[in-house]
């Protein structure tokens, strides 16, 4: 058990390494161009993810921690996945579901048994809870975008009252 979380943990340290220097990972057969901003995007969306799950199943300090780990190097996977597989939905969801898979023979050794079965009856919630939180990410995306070119066009007018 010792050996495959410090493997998870090389892992996440290797894609969060590729990330934040803006290489390139291979995977397969593609090659995967992570950058800064797909760091920052598996950052939010595994926090969030973590933040429900720890609220909803009542979780103590250490369980949090290791929570949180998971679910980062989760939400990277996914990430890669879903980057590398673009336009074919049925491997993205074969292979998502494997990862998922993962997550829950991990989290079966933190959780009690009572979060356990809290968390597995729970799991369409917590992705549907992620899908909603990257629809809400993606839409402030394209709401500021507007919103920056709009103020790039419109001239500030300024009053001064002394």
């Amino acid at each position: 058990m010792k050996k495959l979380l410090a493997m998870l943990c090389m892992m996440v340290g290797c894609v969060f390494t590729a990330n934040a220097s803006g290489g390139t990972k291979t995977s397969g057969k593609k090659t995967v161009k992570l950058d800064k901003k797909v760091a920052v995007v598996a950052e939010k969306r595994a926090d969030h993810l973590s933040d429900v799950m720890i609220r909803d199943l009542g979780l103590n300090n250490y369980q949090s921690r290791k929570m949180r780990e998971i679910n980062k190097d989760v939400v990277a996977r996914k990430m890669a996945v879903e980057a590398e597989f673009a336009g074919n939905q049925e491997v993205i969801d074969q292979k998502c579901k494997e990862i998922c898979t993962e997550r829950d023979r991990q989290l079966e050794n933190i959780l009690s048994t009572r979060q356990y079965n809290e968390y597995f009856g729970d799991r369409k919630i917590y992705n549907q809870a992620e899908q909603e939180f990257m629809a809400s990410l993606d839409q402030q995306n394209t709401t500021g975008s507007q919103t920056a070119s709009a103020n790039q066009t419109e001239p500030v007018n300024t009053v001064s009252l002394n």
